[in-house]
């Protein structure tokens, strides 16, 4: 019997035993107010497939980067493009297939409604955050730009004039410290302040170099946020500048086999067999080692009016991130490449929205947008002591400029007190420049199997409408809803070296038509609340990437099809006693391509077919001011290809990871001491697996970790 088969059976018993629960509880699951739509609303009456989760939830969580996610959210996968660092979103089997920095998720990523453009901004840390909100599907209407698969909001904590603080302390194994603090209050008449900071220190990695004994893999990331916000009852300004540093090692990875094919990679793989075979053990020959050098801030200005009828709102951005990373292919005796990617990038934003007062029959939201953003990289690529590409250095260097325009307006129609239509269009303008190419700085008269240098200088222009239609019907406390939204990513050049100039031709955008079919419910005196969906998508021109003709190239697989399901559930059971529950289902199939090795009936890239996560909690009362809490998030997710060629040597098996904690706290939860695990089953895996055209190497995991945190609250 399948997996998805065995949790079949348990979720029909699991929901039968909800709908027959007696009433005999007092508490009632916490009102979520998500701002999916671009307005506060409930969460039960948002016809769209939303997760959200408080500050406090993701904390309680041990989620304190953006990956960290995934474990919470059925159908959402996340890997590290690079090591420890730049973070891939995947939902619903959508994402970004390479990770090229010129390259854009299909994930729209935004902190505080503004959108940021590069997997390499997302490494930050989760600190002082009201909440994350993550909406599958298209979200071609109100977000637009690049949002083919989805969107995820990350929504700080904003001042206000009652004072508060909050400062929490963790350490745990391998020499781990941290802490997270913010102050919060008055700071003069009509202005209110907000300061946050978190760090993290760890000072022993989880990865041996078996040729020296040292550990490596060490963190050393800072961040930073401080808010001030006038407040004049109908106009608020509030102005947030925020930055970050991450000056961490990067994380070994480890050879699995040659794909070369050639003499000299069998020899690689020879020395690869006599090493280690631990994951996280290797004989890395480099100097120097692989490290991050991240550098990073921001200022978002947002202003808002309430004229009565509508409010205006004004959101200002700029970020500036200064960047590098490098890379120690292999974990064999010998140097198996050394590649280097430092890059400046600098964008712009300006969104401005008019939204209706929400209290009439047809509510409504108009914006216009416009971005601009200018990415510099100069990749090194040194293959001078790897035995397949001996000899060889190339230089990806380029400049890629992006400008982008939109109007959009979306609508809310009751067309009676119970039937709800949704529309919304939106209309893009995007215009990309890419100058420069692959220089070859080395090379080697006995392979010469470039004919570089592969420079271009490529204008690209698209116009694209996208939008939804949709309807939802309310009884009660239940809300049925369909939709049908249309996704749209620009095409690009591919941002990696490469030996043939051909390989920098354009490749084509991507869209996607996606139905989806969906349910709201809240049940036994709002102690269940039970959502589900299910969807399919027309996805065409999927952006791939992979070795094709020997070169590295983004292409197109002309179409695909995604089709699957979720079902959550939170209930309340009794007094103290909290369970979450999510199922995620995936069907993934490559039904038209002309592209070498992506042939039709392959699954896509980062779309296990089944995942599973659910949470429990237990809380109760050890005095009249202690209480304490015990609980175990897990996450089971099936077998995944990490690459749409369906390479078995790029996929990981299926696992299960399970993360306790216990938990003490004061009256008023003041006061809190936490015992955690991370990874508590010590479960190894690979995060990522990639194949170079030479070697197919591992990017590992982290293993184990036990931790204790303690956090203290004034108010």
């Amino acid at each position: 019997m399948t997996p998805a088969k065995r949790i079949f059976p348990a979720v029909a018993l699991l929901t039968l035993l909800l709908l027959a629960e007696a009433a005999a509880a007092q508490q009632v699951l916490e009102e979520i107010v998500v701002t999916a739509q671009k307005r506060s609303q409930n969460l039960q009456d948002v016809p769209v497939a939303v997760n959200a989760f408080t500050g406090t939830t993701l904390a309680e969580a041990g989620a304190v980067q953006a990956v960290d996610l995934a474990a919470l959210t059925p159908n959402l996968t996340s890997k590290n493009a690079v090591g420890n660092t730049a973070p891939v979103f995947a939902l619903r089997g959508i994402s970004l297939n390479d990770f090229a920095t010129n390259g854009t998720q299909p994930v729209g990523v935004y902190l505080d409604e503004v959108y940021l453009v590069n997997n390499s901004q997302l490494a930050f840390q989760m600190t002082d955050l009201e909440r994350v909100e993550v909406l599958k599907g298209p979200q071609g209407t109100l977000y637009g730009r690049n949002t083919t698969a989805g969107a995820v909001n990350f929504i700080t904590n904003k001042p206000t004039r009652d004072f508060s603080a909050a400062v929490s302390l963790t350490a745990g194994e391998w020499e781990l410290l941290g802490t997270d603090a913010h102050v919060n209050g008055a700071v003069g008449e009509n202005v209110a302040g907000r300061f946050s900071v978190s760090v993290e220190r760890q000072m022993k990695g989880f990865f041996v170099n078996d040729l020296t004994g040292d550990n490596w893999g060490q963190s050393r990331r800072y961040n930073w946020r401080g808010q001030l916000l006038w407040d004049w009852g109908a106009s608020h300004l509030l102005v947030n500048y925020h930055g970050g540093i991450d000056k961490s090692d990067d994380w070994y990875y480890k050879y699995i086999a040659d794909a070369s094919g050639l003499p000299l990679g069998a020899t690689l793989a020879a020395l690869a067999a006599q090493a280690n075979p631990d994951i996280y053990h290797g004989q890395h020959a480099l100097t120097p080692q692989p490290y991050i050098d991240n550098a990073g801030h921001g200022l978002t200005v947002t202003a808002d009016h309430d004229y009565g009828f509508a409010s205006v709102k004004s959101i200002t951005g700029i970020e500036n991130l200064d960047y590098a990373r490098t890379e120690d292919y292999g974990s064999v005796p010998v140097p198996n490449g050394w590649n280097y990617y430092p890059g400046h990038l600098l964008q712009y934003s300006q969104e401005l929205r008019l939204t209706s007062n929400g209290k009439q029959h047809w509510n409504w939201i108009v914006g216009l947008f416009a971005g601009h953003d200018r990415l510099r990289e100069s990749d090194i690529y040194n293959e001078l002591q790897n035995p397949i590409f001996e000899g060889y250095v190339f230089n990806e260097k380029y400049t890629q400029s992006t400008t982008s325009l939109a109007v959009f307006a979306h609508n809310e129609i009751k067309l009676t007190e119970r039937l709800r239509l949704t529309a919304g269009l939106r209309y893009s303008d995007e215009r990309k420049h890419y100058v420069g190419g692959t220089l070859v700085v080395q090379s080697d008269p006995a392979l010469a199997f470039d004919s570089c240098p592969c420079t271009v200088d490529t204008s690209l222009h698209y116009r694209e409408p996208t939008g939804k239609l949709g309807l939802d019907y309310r009884v009660g406390d239940l809300m049925l809803y369909w939709s049908y939204s249309r996704g749209y990513k620009s095409g690009g050049v591919t941002g990696f070296y490469v030996t043939d100039p051909a390989a920098k031709a354009p490749y084509n955008p991507e869209f996607i038509n996606a139905y989806e079919a969906g349910f709201k419910s809240t049940w036994a005196g709002n102690r269940l609340r039970l959502n589900g969906a299910v969807f399919y998508y027309d996805y065409l021109d999927l952006q791939a990437f992979g070795v094709i003709g020997g070169e590295f190239r983004i292409f197109n697989v002309a179409k695909s099809r995604v089709q699957g399901g979720e079902l959550e559930a939170s209930w309340l059971p009794i007094d103290g006693l909290k369970i979450d529950a999510g199922l995620g289902l995936l069907n993934t199939r490559v039904q038209e391509s002309a592209v070498e090795g992506v042939n039709v009936g392959n699954r896509l890239g980062n779309a296990p077919n089944y995942e599973f996560d659910a949470g429990v909690s237990y809380r109760w009362k050890l005095g009249a001011d202690i209480a304490a809490t015990v609980g175990v998030d897990t996450n089971w997710r099936g077998g995944t290809y990490y690459y749409v060629q369906n390479n078995p040597l790029q996929f990981e098996p299926a696992y299960l990871l399970w993360n306790p904690r216990f938990m003490l706290s004061g009256a008023g939860d003041i006061w809190s001491l936490s015992l955690w695990a991370k990874n508590a089953g010590d479960r190894h895996y690979f995060r990522e697996i990639f194949n170079d055209g030479g070697s197919i190497i591992g990017f590992p995991a982290a293993p184990r970790q036990i931790g204790l945190t303690y956090a203290y609250h004034w108010h």
